[in-house]
């Protein structure tokens, strides 16, 4: 009765003990969780009160939290990327499924195995533990390449000479300046403080050779893109009326044309630009995910409850062989995507089944000291949750999550801009079913014993095949709220009263998608004429359309749905030249310059050449959920190994609770080739352990 008391004394102690509170889960991943995104998602009261707000105008406040690391706005001096292998052709993804912090066999296997499967046993025994380990990551080189491609990411604007269409992401899709040029270098790293509580109850009285086993690892995990910024030119901290902004044109009754007066702030750093909460021009929402925090992320949570029910077909002094059921309780919380490289405490929320091995042989011994091999594994199927996952677009590109989009209203073949700009990260977070087919955790270890003196020195090899997305509506539909959204690319948001061309796609025939041939024409269009170039000031609602350009004074705007996060359509822009109100001029697409034509008959070169004129009568392609790049949001799979070592000293008594006290360490590292390390995120990481446990 004593050892029955103690043993559900030990269990209720463990099950109760890390105040299983689940985080509350934000309900949509549309909505701006306001409500949410800070408290009840990610338990963080931290930096956002310092690091990630404003000053009105082009400031940014700097007076951030001391317990922040990283915030200053100054540039390092070093800011060239540090040595380590590129990957400029990386898979990017938007999500990083790691090891759980609970999933580690030689930590649970040191110190107590020679506790532990005892045979010729009369009647039930238990063994608890309690340990305490520090995880630190090295080489963030590989994590940088997982999240980003490579170490740096680099921006610069729309109107930088010269500026690397490949490899620089369009600053204008951030709120910045269009001749900003800046980069970003990371060093991501994680850390881990897990108190981890075991307990193992063998059930001989029951059945001879049974067991049961929990395991419950507390933890506060850190993760933090250590970023370094450099500005090597700071732009300006205004734009041009029409790019960003059209309410300080809407009212205008004359033609408004660039270079205008600047009435747009625009933001002077990555990290305002960046943070997810700046607004400028006609963007009024902030980011709904993804965003970038500078100052790093803690969580605390229970990684994960381990239920191990066992059974030892072959057990003597020398040897034994036995197999073992394993449910991994899912009471992690799951991963939230409103923050890049958010701490992730367990292994993503999901339910493990599998089974696993126990064994070792004892294969020299004296009457002091004695030397054995230990094995334990096990694998698991992690069964699908639902998360909410941010997604690039396939046409996009990597980090065409952070496009800006245009909203549009539509009214027939009418489609006008509603003066709206909207991230796409507020058009591609879904929600999503997540599973991974298997999960493999292996240790091998010898263990040698010297009366209270035990060493254990071992290898693990731990590995987890890649994720499998799947939608939660059905593949033929897009389940997101219905909203006609499409790349803003560099194209303005207003071309109001601007005299904009309408081009048929061959001589006397208009585009026919666009608006049909001989047909009546909307209230204020006029007609201009192919060979004169002659625009008419009054309108001509009822004159059929053959072989002229249709010209209109409407607020008319295009958007650019081959635009991608790295550049806009078209490449190249026209030298501009100021336009004039009574001149037939054009507004182009790339950047709202007008164009007069140097002839009588408007050029058609010009459209040619690429460019899409801003018309009111093309309809818009919204976006929808094809076309969403799952693979993005699909983290890869994993293979790490592992190796491990253990001191410890046993002090025996009469009582038979053998208190014990050890400290361990552990070193994981990635054996791939540098021609696999672009595509796959094996965290390598190191920990020291401190372990203490009593049998009874």
């Amino acid at each position: 009765m004593k050892q029955f008391l103690k043993s559900v004394f030990c269990i209720s102690l463990l099950l109760s003990s890390p105040g299983i509170i689940s985080s509350t889960d934000c309900d949509s991943c549309y909505s701006s969780r306001s409500s949410c995104e800070d408290y009840s998602c990610d338990d963080n009261f931290g930096c956002n009160t310092g690091c990630n707000t404003y000053q009105p105008g082009c400031g940014y406040n700097q007076d951030c939290d001391n317990s922040c690391d990283n915030c200053s706005l100054s540039c390092d001096n070093s800011c060239s990327e540090d040595d380590c292998f590129s990957c400029d052709n990386a898979p990017v993804r938007t999500y990083l499924h790691i090891r759980s912090q609970g999933a580690n066999t030689a930590r649970e296997l040191v110190g107590w195995q020679w506790d532990i499967n005892l045979p010729f046993m009369c009647n039930n025994y238990g063994v608890a533990y309690l340990a305490y380990e520090y995880q630190r990551s090295f080489n963030s080189c590989r994590i940088a390449n997982s999240l980003f491609g490579g170490r740096t990411l680099r921006f610069s604007g729309s109107l930088v000479p010269g500026r690397d269409s490949r490899n620089e992401l369009l600053a204008d899709n951030f709120g910045l300046s269009r001749t900003f040029q800046g980069s970003l270098t990371f060093s991501p790293r994680i850390q881990n403080h897990i108190i981890d509580l075991g307990y193992f109850m063998g059930l001989d009285c029951w059945l001879q050779g049974s067991y049961i086993r929990f395991h419950a690892p507390i933890t506060y995990s850190h993760w933090s893109l250590q970023a370094r910024e450099c500005v090597t030119c700071p732009g300006s901290c205004t734009e041009s009326a029409c790019y960003y902004g059209s309410d300080d044109v809407a009212s205008s009754t004359t033609p408004v044309y660039e270079p205008s007066v600047p009435v747009t702030t625009v933001a002077t750093s990555l990290r305002q630009a960046l943070g997810g909460n700046y607004l400028f021009g006609d963007m009024q929402t902030p980011w709904c995910a993804g965003r970038f925090d500078f100052c790093g992320r803690g969580k605390w949570g229970l990684a994960d409850i381990d239920v191990i029910l066992g059974y030892n077909f072959l057990n003597n002094d020398c040897y034994h062989f036995g197999a073992y059921l394993q449910m991994v309780l899912n009471t992690g919380p799951k991963p939230k995507d409103f923050y890049v490289f958010s701490p992730v405490v367990g292994n993503g929320g999901h339910f493990e089944l599998g089974a696993g091995i126990s064994a070792h042989w004892s294969f020299w011994s004296n009457e002091t000291q004695n030397l054995a091999l230990f094995l334990e594994g096990n694998i698991t199927h992690m069964f699908q949750n639902e998360q909410c996952r941010l997604f690039d677009l396939c046409n996009g590109g990597a980090f065409s999550r952070y496009m800006l989009l245009k909203e549009y209203d539509t009214n027939g073949l009418t489609n006008t801009y509603n003066g709206n700009l909207v991230s796409a990260t507020c058009f591609t977070n879904r929600r999503v079913d997540v599973k991974v087919d298997i999960k493999g955790d292996l240790a091998i270890k010898l263990a040698y014993r010297w009366c209270g003196w035990g060493i254990d020195v071992g290898y693990n090899i731990y590995g987890h095949s890649h994720e499998t997305i799947r939608f939660k509506c059905d593949e033929s539909n897009d389940c997101a709220p219905q909203r006609i959204l499409s790349p803003k690319g560099t194209e303005g948001v207003c071309c109001f009263n601007y005299p904009v061309v309408c081009v048929p796609t061959t001589a006397g025939t208009y585009n026919s998608t666009i608006f049909p041939d001989n047909a009546t024409l909307p209230a204020g269009t006029a007609v201009c004429d192919v060979t004169t170039g002659s625009c008419p000031t009054s309108s001509a609602d009822a004159t059929p359309f053959t072989g002229s350009y249709r010209v209109t004074a409407v607020n008319n705007n295009g958007s650019q749905p081959n635009a991608t996060a790295y550049n806009g359509y078209p490449v190249t822009n026209p030298n501009p030249t100021t336009g004039t109100s009574t001149a037939c001029a054009v507004a182009l697409s790339a950047n709202n310059t007008t164009v007069v034509p140097s002839t009588g008959a408007l050029v058609s070169a010009l459209v040619s050449d690429g460019y899409v004129l801003c018309n009111n009568f093309a309809p818009v392609a919204p976006l929808t959920k094809a076309d969403l790049n799952r693979r993005s949001a699909e983290s890869v799979s994993q293979l790490t190994n592992k190796i491990f070592g253990h001191i410890n000293y046993t002090w025996y008594d009469k009582c038979g609770w053998n208190p014990q006290l050890g400290v361990g360490a552990e070193a994981e590292f990635s054996n791939r080739r540098n021609s696999e390390i672009c595509r796959k995120a094996d965290l390598e990481q190191w920990g020291v352990w401190f372990k203490g446990a009593i049998t009874f």
